[in-house]
């Protein structure tokens, strides 16, 4: 490996590792209802934000729109406190930069425990999806260029997603368009990889 190839190999470790500080903290964000900071995330050339059975969201109006409603829950569902509503574990992350270096693709494994009042009764449950997103790197930052969200299951804590797979939908009047890829268990859709084999290359 010559000097030009090493210097490649260190930008490609360290947008990576900027894909995945990007990423977490926008889970962190969404832990405790920080949602202005988490529109900031996105470039102005947003194409998409597709989460759950919401909705299509599209462009960075469309992001903006999603994270600023005054409530993201649909009539007769409230959170509890921010503060113990919402915990997101993201995990097994998978990152791949395009050899030009300027836009990315990502895959994350995550695991929610919420908290929610519905009619007035307090709910827990659990939610697992996976994270299927674009990045886009602009002026030296990486920013979020679509991203999705693709749930598996989001049943009671107390059933389980095999007796209960799917509580409800989530759908948002304001969206520009139904989920196209919202195909929870037990549909057995697989949310297609944003990476190549790492042996054969397909």
């Amino acid at each position: 490996m010559n000097l030009e190839e090493l210097e490649r190999e260190v930008t490609r470790l360290e947008d990576i590792q900027e894909i995945e500080d990007l990423q977490q903290k926008y889970g962190y964000y969404m832990d405790t209802g920080y949602r202005q900071e988490i529109v900031e995330l996105f470039s102005e050339n947003t194409e998409s934000v597709e989460i759950e059975s919401t909705g299509l969201f599209l462009g960075k109006e469309g992001a903006t729109r999603w994270y600023l409603v005054d409530d993201l829950l649909p009539e007769g569902m409230t959170t509890v406190p921010s503060w113990i509503a919402v915990r997101i574990l993201m995990s097994q992350d998978a990152i791949t930069i395009d050899p030009s270096g300027t836009t990315a693709k990502g895959r994350w494994n995550t695991w929610l425990a919420e908290a929610m009042t519905v009619g007035g009764v307090p709910r827990q449950q659990w939610v697992q999806g996976y994270y299927e997103n674009e990045y886009i790197k602009e002026n030296g930052r990486w920013y979020f260029k679509k991203l999705h969200w693709n749930v598996t299951f989001f049943t009671s804590f107390e059933a389980g997603w095999l007796r209960i797979p799917l509580l409800g939908l989530l759908n948002r009047k304001d969206m520009d368009a139904p989920s196209p890829h919202f195909h929870p268990y037990p549909s057995g859709y697989q949310l297609p990889y944003s990476f190549k084999h790492p042996v054969t290359g397909k």
